[in-house]
């Protein structure tokens, strides 16, 4: 996978080469093989006759069961979508043609484009005229292809009927690639001579945790502390605290392994957001790691932002805000649990939390764990201080809510209403999920 995103980075520098010479030879029906293809739905259609004549077109080749590139592939081509809204299948067409068409029938991709939430069609067809078709658009590194669905991630979009095509990465930032199919495709118009690229200002240096982040996570995932309703997978803030290293790393790197042995966790996610599994990104060790660092350093980055807010609106006239609320899922016969979140004060006066309850549960305390004597010790605790414009980690190994005689099992992905109360009178509600 890395071999090909260094192909894609080095078509991607040829692009602009790559547009004029295409923008002064128009394609027509001439060049296109015009080879019969069938949607998801089904329908026999013909590649240039139905598909691009006369508009403009994004084209990339992908395959259902591609372990890696291709689902983040079509994930960031919803991003793009999404911008695009609903000029996609108007005045804008989007075409994903399998390139395992033995396996890719029709319904397999009309399953595939569901659980991506895609709104474009997809292809398949006979394999060795998709092979012709992906050497005409340029989309065909022979060296490659050694027969286990190897290919080229760059993909083309373009316009047909004033010749202008370009090859693009579709890991491109998605609003960038909205602009360059809506706008440059449709309406383009020779650069303007302008400032020096020289008078550019420094760029600040980016980790290799947030490199990662910004080129393999962020297409299905948030780090923000708050997830889209149509989300592709979850908001990572706080990940850090809600799962164990030894169970991220693991699912950093083998995803399908983890899913495969049927980790509970891993089945519950794949369930939760619509059976689209995690990739396996290809990383090693380090890479995983610094990835969790960057996840923990916005983590923390976030909480000091949300400190900061003010209760003029920006809190939602709630007294504390709450970040990543979850309890651990626990045995069908346990009769104590642990709860965690981190309460963020954003007032300039000190907050005194001194009960919370919920009718999943009889009792809930706060405890604290110390260390004395290289001895763990469990300390009840009355009260928790919210200091003024700070905040308060109820985290494993640290101050965590505990939680007596659950009225009912709770499985993974289950929620409960939680309520606290201040030493003010004022009451809160939050809702805490059952996590790992």
């Amino acid at each position: 996978m890395i071999k090909q995103l260094i192909t894609a980075l080095l078509l991607l520098t040829l692009s602009l080469a790559t547009f004029t010479t295409l923008a002064n030879s128009r394609w027509g029906s001439d060049y296109f093989p015009n080879i019969e293809l069938t949607t998801h739905e089904g329908k026999k259609v013909r590649f240039f006759d139905d598909l691009i004549k006369d508009k403009i077109v994004v084209i990339n080749f992908i395959y259902t069961t591609c372990p890696d590139t291709c689902p983040l592939e079509t994930a960031h081509l919803v991003r793009v979508q999404r911008i695009m809204g609903d000029r996609i299948g108007k005045d804008v067409f989007f075409y994903s043609i399998s390139i395992d068409p033995d396996t890719d029938t029709p319904a397999v991709l009309k399953q595939y484009r569901q659980r991506f939430k895609a709104n474009w069609t997809f292809l398949t067809g006979d394999e060795v005229e998709i092979v012709q078709l992906r050497k005409k658009l340029g989309l065909y590194i022979a060296e490659i292809q050694d027969g286990s669905n190897n290919h080229n991630v760059s993909m083309i979009i373009g316009n047909q009927k004033t010749g202008r095509w370009m090859k693009r990465s579709p890991f491109e930032n998605a609003h960038v690639l909205a602009n360059q199919i809506g706008s440059w495709l449709n309406d383009f118009k020779a650069p303007s001579k302008g400032d020096s690229y020289a008078n550019a200002p420094q760029l600040r240096n980016i980790s290799t945790g947030e490199q990662l982040f910004r080129t393999r996570c962020v297409t299905c995932h948030s780090l923000t502390g708050h997830e889209a309703p149509d989300a592709l997978g979850p908001d990572l803030i706080g990940v850090n605290q809600k799962r164990s290293q030894f169970w991220l790393l693991n699912w950093l790197r083998s995803p399908d392994k983890m899913i495969a042995n049927k980790d509970p966790i891993a089945l519950a996610l794949l369930k939760q957001y619509n059976n689209l599994a995690m990739p396996n990104m290809r990383l090693n060790q380090l890479e995983a790691k610094a990835l969790l660092r960057y996840i923990e350093q916005q983590t923390q980055a976030v909480t000091k932002s949300f400190t900061k807010s003010r209760a003029n609106g920006a809190t939602e006239n709630r007294i504390v805000r709450v970040v990543n609320p979850w309890i651990r899922a626990a045995h069908q016969e346990a009769t104590t649990n642990a709860g965690y979140f981190t309460l963020i004060n954003p007032s300039d006066k000190n907050l005194t939390l001194i009960s919370a309850t919920t009718p999943a549960f009889k009792q809930i305390e706060f405890h604290q764990m110390t260390t004395e004597d290289g001895l763990m010790q469990m300390q009840a605790l009355k009260t928790i201080n919210i200091p003024a414009n700070g905040h308060v980690n109820f985290k494993p190994g640290g101050k965590h809510l505990m939680l007596h005689q659950p009225k009912h099992h709770l499985k993974q992905g289950d929620t409960i209403e939680l309520e606290l109360s201040f030493k003010s009178g004022k009451t809160q509600k939050v809702i805490m999920e059952v996590g790992g």
